[in-house]
């Protein structure tokens, strides 16, 4: 139970920001209801113009964008409901409204509360772009390595192997195993104000079939590379190009009965705009514009500005950095779509494409 900040009776009817507002005031003293939420706007906006680009005020970020995610109580309710986990702790609690401020959409608006927190305030486009990144935090099983000044640690995701700085005013020690996301803030990544910390017991069990997913993916590499040695050795390249995609998958069928030792191996027949993209880490593609952003990327073909944005966040990854290792001519080709002066891909790209490494 809230007290109204108009009238100071006791309710929970509606909320602006952090104050509540009873259904009288609500319905009969709008003039002072608008009031109240212009100079919440201010607040908030004054708030977010005053940050910084320090792990402190990452976390004040967070907070800000989750004071704002409180107010959907009725779609709280509903998060409540579908979510995995019990909350029957304030920790987790807080990893629950993590998740429904930057990751679960409002139903009827298509859009995450933290979407809806940047339509609705004014503030910096570099604080904007962090809260975007928010919505994408990293999830995975972390050892902590080392313990690092200033609340700092070195921590490394025991399935890939990938080691992050994590900073929180957690009580974490080298050895210890923490689960749930973690949130990017520059070069290091937050809490998001919890973390998860496993038991011996269970770390064990989440170890060991860390160690079966490294046996698996070897693997799972293995016949990879094996695929993609068949692949070359059949189409004469990586990259054979089609004139439909049916003409592509009737090609990858033939190959397919080839590989398995069922078929002949025939003579393809590569020209076209539709790639059949074999990459020796994930697999095979079907690409149907790729003959044609190739040609642009080449100069052949006159850059086509939306087409070729449109083209590089949505084609898959391996064939967009299959162009890329062209660099001077996949730079021009930005260059000419974008408007920019690029001087390092990887950069630019990790701007645009979340999977791009």
């Amino acid at each position: 139970m809230g007290i109204c900040r108009i009238c100071g009776k006791p309710t929970t009817s509606h909320r602006i920001g952090a104050y509540f507002v009873c259904h009288d005031c609500w319905e009969k003293r709008k003039g002072e209801v608008e009031k109240l939420r212009t100079e919440l706007k201010k607040e908030v906006e004054a708030s977010l113009n005053a940050l910084t680009k320090n792990e402190k005020d990452g976390m004040k970020l967070i907070i800000i964008v989750q004071k704002f995610a409180l107010n959907f109580d009725d779609e709280i309710k509903a998060a409540l409901k579908e979510y995995n986990r019990t909350i029957d702790n304030e920790n987790i609690f807080l990893v629950f409204l993590n998740w429904f401020t930057f990751e679960r959409e409002m139903e009827g608006k298509g859009k995450t509360p933290a979407e809806l927190f940047i339509e609705e305030y004014n503030m910096p486009d570099w604080v904007a772009e962090s809260i975007r990144k928010f919505q994408k935090p990293v999830k995975g099983f972390f050892e902590v390595k080392n313990v690092l000044a200033g609340n700092k640690f070195t921590i490394q995701d025991v399935f890939n192997k990938k080691e992050y700085t994590l900073c929180g005013e957690v009580n974490l020690k080298k050895g210890d195993y923490i689960g749930d996301k973690i949130y990017q803030w520059g070069d290091v990544y937050l809490t998001g104000g919890a973390v998860s910390l496993y038991a011996e017991e269970d770390a064990k069990k989440i170890l060991k079939m860390a160690e079966d997913f490294e046996k698996l993916l070897e693997k799972s590499l293995k016949k990879q590379e094996e695929l993609y040695t068949k692949f070359v050795n059949y189409f004469g390249k990586d990259d054979p190009t089609f004139d439909s995609v049916e003409s592509a998958k009737k090609a990858l069928d033939r190959f397919t009965s080839w590989a398995d030792g069922g078929g002949e191996q025939s003579e393809e027949k590569s020209e076209g705009d539709v790639a059949a993209i074999c990459d020796p880490l994930s697999g095979i593609y079907i690409v149907p514009e790729y003959g044609k952003l190739r040609r642009m990327m080449e100069g052949k073909e006159e850059v086509e500005g939306e087409y070729v944005k449109k083209a590089i966040t949505g084609v898959p990854y391996p064939a967009i950095k299959k162009l890329s290792k062209d660099k001077e001519n996949f730079v021009n080709m930005i260059k000419k779509a974008f408007g920019e002066d690029i001087s390092d891909i990887n950069d630019f790209m990790k701007k645009i494409r979340p999977d791009w490494r």
